[in-house]
């Protein structure tokens, strides 16, 4: 070659060298452009769905300081107006098994969206109702709505961030609905509070002679509760805040459709998303039917706690005033909040099932001590409350992440932790209610039932876990010997 063309060719490979230096460097300022909005998009769509989760924290929580306030609208014991909590169970199962077929037809956003609507006007409409079955029916259409909800955006989190990276945010995401469920409590206590000289407590369960009780005898009348007798509730006002929360919701969640926000979210996580096809059903039957058991319990003593201690505590020996009741509902949720947002951190450096085997502990340890001394010591019911909330919090978001572990739990199957939830709230907390009837503080027994059976389930679900793992680690072995 020629000096001259040698020349001319070194000048040709400089500018492409440049020219492909100069196109890197943009390719890298778009990626990081990229990124940054792509992490706007994602935080605005976490947002959204917390704001979502805290408006179902406020549905499933509003019913506990209310519930002798909505059994006296409907003209009825506690045991009685308890079938609320199954009616809004059953709901939560069918909105659990409907999420799958429905996110695969209707925009999640849009989806959501109309239904925190849906639900917003459910609670609105609940301190209104005077007939109990009606009660029921509509407690249990708003659980349809929080079921889908619940199942629908925990899935889409999933899906988008992966198993593993999805960790922290499946507790941050269980988080949320504890800051409402702590809020609801704090809503409603100011109108409460005006029903202080009204005596709410069953007969049987006062510790005094009780002259307007709950449980009504042939010999009493009762005279037939109008709409127009609730106008003045003061009660009313605070469903009404909790529904304008969620009209909120939805607004935000149509703002975030017309934005496309779902798909640019999709697009900047596509290293994460989960990829895993489902396994066969057949194959993690025995599983499946073990996770069922496990949320059977974990919701149950949770839900049973958390809805009833606000009345044993006025109706037992404990004889708490409406502002105390009220102070020790919220405590609980400060405790579940707190374990919760503990749960973001600690499941970056613990394994789920390291997390949840040190929560038994200390729930069993703090449902013992409440059940001996409780009654009888208030400060032990105070700090124990407290504790039972806070090891309490982590085992639903540990139960997530470590089935989630074993198989892809983002598409169909994702229902089966609403199935478990759903059936222990439908069976045991009326069971509670009955409990409550004759002696309110037996029902922190049946809690203590329920944390010892939930340990003994996750034991069960460490070993046929440990079995799958086996099993298909064999399978591997034999097919990687058949294609040597």
């Amino acid at each position: 070659m020629a000096p001259e063309e040698e020349k001319n060719s070194r000048q040709d490979f400089d500018v492409d060298a440049k020219s492909m230096q100069s196109t890197r460097s943009e390719e890298g300022s778009s990626s990081k452009a990229e990124g940054k909005g792509g992490l706007v998009w994602a935080g605005l769509l976490l947002f959204a769905i917390s704001l979502a989760r805290i408006g179902s924290g406020l549905f499933i929580s509003i019913h506990g300081p209310t519930l002798l306030t909505l059994a006296n609208n409907v003209d009825s014991s506690v045991s009685d107006v308890s079938w609320l909590f199954s009616g809004r169970s059953l709901g939560l199962l069918v909105g659990g098994l409907a999420t799958g077929p429905i996110m695969r037809k209707v925009d999640n956003m849009l989806g959501f969206g109309i239904t925190s609507l849906f639900l917003g006007g459910v609670i609105i409409a609940t301190p209104w109702i005077v007939d109990l079955w009606l009660l029921v029916v509509v407690v249990m259409i708003g659980g349809i709505s929080f079921g889908y909800l619940d199942a629908g955006m925990q899935a889409l989190i999933l899906q988008v961030w992966g198993e593993k990276n999805s960790r922290g945010l499946i507790s941050g995401y269980h988080f949320t609905i504890a800051v409402g469920a702590f809020l609801a409590p704090i809503i409603a206590q100011p109108f409460l509070s005006q029903q202080e000289d009204d005596d709410l407590c069953p007969s049987s369960g006062q510790s005094q002679p009780n002259n307007n009780s709950w449980l009504t005898t042939p010999s009493m009348e009762v005279e037939e509760t109008t709409i127009s007798d609730l106008g003045p509730n003061p009660v009313v006002w605070a469903y009404l805040i909790c529904g304008a929360f969620l009209f909120v919701v939805f607004l935000i969640f149509i703002l975030l459709r017309l934005c496309k926000i779902e798909s640019k979210v999709r697009r900047g996580r596509e290293g994460t998303v989960e990829t895993r096809q489902e396994d066969s059903l057949k194959d993690l039957i025995v599983l499946f039917v073990l996770i069922c058991a496990y949320y059977f319990f974990c919701v149950a003593g949770e839900t049973s706690y958390s809805s009833y201690i606000y009345s044993i505590s006025i109706c037992s020996k404990l004889q708490f005033s409406n502002a105390d009741g009220t102070l020790i509902n919220s405590l609980f949720w400060i405790g579940f909040g707190l374990g919760r947002l503990s749960g973001v951190v600690v499941f970056r450096f613990l394994s789920p099932k390291h997390v949840i085997l040190v929560d038994f502990v200390g729930i069993i340890a703090s449902m013992t001590v409440v059940s001996i001394f409780g009654e009888n010591t208030a400060e032990v019911t105070w700090a124990m409350t407290f504790f039972y909330g806070f090891f309490q919090a982590t085992i639903y978001p540990g139960g997530v992440s470590w089935a989630s572990q074993f198989t892809n739990m983002s598409g169909n199957y994702i229902f089966i932790f609403s199935a478990g939830q759903a059936l222990g709230t439908m069976s045991l907390v009326p069971v509670g209610g009955i409990i409550f009837d004759i002696v309110p503080f037996s029902v922190m027994y049946m809690v203590l039932g329920c944390s010892v059976a939930n340990a003994l389930v996750f034991l069960l679900m460490m070993w046929e876990g440990g079995r799958l793992k086996k099993k298909r680690s064999d399978l591997h072995d034999d097919e990687w010997k058949t294609q040597l």
